[in-house]
């Protein structure tokens, strides 16, 4: 029974792989930077020390069907490591196109002020959004790190 099991999710991985292959509409440069996911785009909310990320993005076919057959929890390690250079990263909800991480200690408060200092990403996303408290909004198109920023506390 068990050989039987891996037969068929090889010829499904397989002909996943064949159909990517002839498939005009993928591109797979766009899979080089992170391997077998693309990040399209990251929203970092700052929440006084901590934020709010919510990445979107879409998976090479083979990652796809990896995901359909083991579930999108095999994905959390990818997402820790796109955050490498962040501490206290916790991955709240995983999807097979978007995620929720909650990044604590991002910023730290310094004379009356929350100054978060940049940090690479391990993955460069096409649109970079950062969320200031008042609600504004900064995009930045394939951003390699965070922006420096200084928020005053009110």
């Amino acid at each position: 029974m068990k050989i039987k099991a891996m037969i068929t999710i090889a010829l499904l991985i397989s002909a996943t792989l064949m159909a990517a292959k002839v498939s005009p509409g993928i591109n797979n440069d766009q899979f080089r930077e992170g391997k077998y996911i693309h990040l399209d785009h990251m929203e970092i909310a700052l929440i006084k020390t901590d934020a709010k990320i919510s990445i979107e993005y879409h998976l090479s076919p083979f990652a796809q069907a990896y995901i359909f057959l083991f579930g999108s929890k095999h994905l959390e390690p990818k997402i820790k490591e796109i955050f490498s250079n962040f501490e206290n990263v916790e991955v709240q909800k995983i999807g097979m196109t978007s995620a929720s991480i909650y990044v604590k200690g991002i910023s730290r408060l310094s004379d009356g002020y929350y100054l978060h200092e940049s940090r690479k990403l391990d993955i460069s996303p096409d649109v970079l959004t950062i969320i200031y408290p008042e609600g504004v909004r900064r995009n930045t198109e394939h951003a390699k790190a965070t922006p420096n920023t200084v928020l005053y506390v009110t």
